[in-house]
């Protein structure tokens, strides 16, 4: 073959035998710690308890049986994962879950790994951070893994005409049966078909590109057979196709969807060296060599491919790891053969290329013996700015666990409402006794049900569509899980006002509210609480490194509840506590400076505030783009909110307070660059048009100032 893998790149001298050796363990290792963390999906709990279901009624279920909200209506997903999951769940409990994800993660580095050479090797180890934020206990671990073994296969099939494509068929079975990623799958096959056909064209590579196609047809044909080898037949099509009419509003709302931003502010997270988030950037780097490489030698199908995972990979955070499997191994293959070729081209000495791979051995040692330190230390978990884990096997402290448990025993009444990111950890918890509203179920549901849960979040509970809602769903009892994180702590302060609703049980992760009907007066008899009085003084004793995180979070969540609730000085405290075991948390910094604000102290405010933005908090540069508003700062909080709206996943609102600071200074032009900005990344459309009534006033108001403004001048 003229495009030759790198697999026995430079084996013959010891010690770029060595560092290959190094580097395969390395990325093994570092695959291992960073996917060796608690258990905290929020979609966990609906596949548990539908693994749950099966196991214990003996048939697939295929209509909702989790919530009353869709109960009966279609509902097609792949259950061998989450029948798995559930059988490993009541072996090891969330220990072993927390394990199986660690293993899913080293597994499908190893993958990647397979074949390859120092490049590939090196590609593998940026990869990993990608890698195992994709690849936790949950049917989507299983579509990185098969992906990354039909990467595999398919590509070192068509550089050395060898390989076990009979697995193909084999994995597509389990993968089907798995996860709706399977297509996916599909896709590597096409692709595939795809590089042969741009052998065909060239006569020099005609005839064994033909042979090769000629072998592999068959296994790719029973590939996509072995699609329809599952409970629903070709009806699992049919969900694909659901899931993909409701990705629309996902890429709006679900972070997990959103795009990746590239712009001089978040290029700047290129160097961020001990972030593992920086891993993208860099693969997009060799990403990106590798396109430039393949097209300049004449590979363009194999460039168009790397290219194509590109796309993906910043179209969505969710396709990072398919991206990164791609880069690691075509990409890689396409760098280390353009390596021997310069080499040989410019006679580059033997000595230096004897000793770099050594050199850089070392180098790619200490960055992940840096990464791994901060892993086992939790630093990087109670650094990051959204993320629910702690390092090392068990469950997440973040659900409402105590709240749950004094539903079921005080026996309150059904139906329940909850929140959107709790929904599967109550299907899991309470059903079949307690149905849930919602969960993150994109099927039964829908786009237009997840919106109606926004809009009733954002309302007063006395509101007349709560009135009807309560009334039409039969809703008795209302469950917020109140973790930083999950977003029901937004509505609890509406909630503890209500007339409508009582407390009846607070703590630091969850909260509940009974309807006030005469049907639950005898219920809320001696049950009620003041949310202004609750005391959150139970914190987990600082005992080992693991409970010592666990109380900081203990505090920030605390501290989260006091500031909704306005119990500012009681919040400082919590906060205070918080910073004495770890002060490098953006939102501990953002949240100090929002208390102290309600305290009136406004010059410590802004120092928190910024330190809090150079954290990399998202929500503290609104608050200070406020501060400055009322202090007439517009220049400032121009400059803010310009650094804020460049980074931030979701900006409309920035872009719209934007356009009113530019206004303020005189700068008519953006300001209506702004608002347009601000209209074309608004969340408010299709089904959640009706949620930006306000948004979509605000923009025409400015609008029309910025127009008066440029009409005087």
């Amino acid at each position: 073959m003229n495009f030759p893998t790198d697999m026995n790149e430079h084996r013959d001298d010891p010690p770029g035998r060595y560092a290959g050796v190094v580097l395969i363990c390395l990325a093994l290792l570092y695959a291992a710690f960073a996917g060796l963390h608690t258990v905290g999906d929020t979609d966990l709990g609906w596949q548990l308890a539908t693994g749950r279901w099966i196991v214990q009624h003996h048939s697939i279920p295929s209509t909702d049986v989790l919530s009353y909200t869709a109960r009966g209506k279609e509902w097609i997903y792949p259950v061998l994962s989450q029948v798995l999951l559930y059988c490993l769940f009541t072996l090891g409990g969330y220990s072993l879950l927390s394990w199986i994800g660690a293993a899913g993660c080293a597994g499908t580095v190893a993958i990647l790994l397979r074949r390859g050479g120092f490049i590939t090797e090196m590609l593998a180890v940026i990869a990993v951070p990608l890698i195992a934020l994709r690849t936790q206990p949950r049917p989507e671990m299983f579509t990185e893994l098969f992906f990354a073994a039909f990467v595999s296969i398919l590509w070192f099939y068509h550089l050395s005409g060898r390989g076990p494509l009979w697995l193909l068929p084999v994995l597509m079975f389990f993968w089907v049966n798995s996860h709706l990623g399977f297509i996916a799958g599909l896709a590597m096959c096409a692709a595939y078909i795809g590089l042969e056909a741009g052998e065909i064209l060239f006569l020099k590579t005609r005839a064994p590109a033909v042979q090769r196609l000629r072998r592999a047809a068959p296994w790719l044909g029973l590939t996509a057979l072995a699609t329809l080898l599952n409970p629903w037949g070709a009806r699992i099509y049919v969900a694909i196709a659901r899931q993909n009419e409701i990705l629309r509003i996902h890429r709006r709302w679900v972070g997990e969807w959103s795009p990746v931003r590239i712009n001089p502010s978040t290029l700047s997270n290129f160097f961020s060296w001990r972030d593992p988030r920086s891993a993208f950037f860099w693969l997009l780097a060799a990403a990106l060599l590798a396109v430039t490489v393949g097209f300049y030698r004449r590979r363009f199908i194999p460039a168009s491919l790397v290219a194509a995972a590109i796309y993906a990979g910043l179209h969505a955070i969710r396709f990072q790891a398919p991206f990164a499997s791609i880069t690691v191994i075509v990409g890689g293959s396409i760098l280390a053969d353009a390596a021997v070729e310069f080499e040989k081209k410019h006679r580059i000495s033997p000595a230096l290329i004897k000793y770099a791979r050594p050199a850089l051995t070392l180098v790619i040692f200490s960055l992940v013996g840096m990464r791994v330190a901060d892993l086992v230390s939790n630093r990087y978990y109670l650094r990051a700015p959204a993320t629910f884990d702690l390092f090392g096997p068990g469950e997440t402290t973040m659900f409402p666990e105590a709240a749950a448990h004094f539903l079921q025993a005080n026996g309150l009444p059904a139906n329940i409402f909850n929140d959107y990111n709790s929904g599967g950890f109550i299907a899991w918890t309470l059903s079949p006794a307690y149905p849930d509203y919602f969960d993150g179920r994109s099927i039964p549901f829908g786009a237009a049900f997840l919106m109606h849960l926004e809009k009733l979040l954002e309302e007063s509970p006395d509101s007349p569509d709560w009135q009807r809602e309560a009334d039409n769903r039969g809703i008795n009892t209302v469950i917020l899980a109140l973790d930083r994180e999950l977003g029901g702590v937004s509505a609890l302060d509406s909630f503890c006002e209500s007339k409508s609703w009582r407390p009846v049980f607070l703590d630091a992760y969850g909260a509940v509210f009974l309807r006030v009907t005469p049907e639950t007066r005898d219920v809320l008899q001696g049950r009620r609480i003041e949310c202004r009085q609750v005391p959150f003084d139970a914190p987990p004793a600082a005992i080992s490194r693991r409970s010592q995180a666990e109380r900081f979070k203990y505090f920030l969540h605390a501290a989260t509840i006091l500031l909704v609730l306005q119990r500012n000085a009681e919040a400082v405290d919590k906060l205070q506590q918080a910073e004495l075991i770890f002060s490098d948390s953006p939102f501990l910094h953002y949240a100090k400076g929002v208390a102290l604000q309600g305290l009136g102290t406004f010059p410590a405010v802004e120092a928190e505030l910024l330190t809090a933005i150079a954290l990399g908090s998202d929500e503290a540069p609104y608050v200070l783009a406020s501060l400055y508003d009322r202090q007439w700062r517009y220049a400032d909080e121009v400059r803010i909110l310009t650094q804020a709206a460049e980074r931030a996943s979701r900006p409309h609102r920035l872009y719209l307070r934007l356009g009113y600071a530019q206004l303020a200074i005189g700068r008519p032009e953006d300001a209506l660059a702004s608002f347009d900005r601000a209209e074309e990344e608004s969340p408010f459309v299709y089904e959640a048009a009706e949620l930006g009534e306000s948004f979509r006033t605000q923009i025409t108001e400015g609008r029309r100032r910025a127009q008066q403004l440029i009409n005087s001048q």
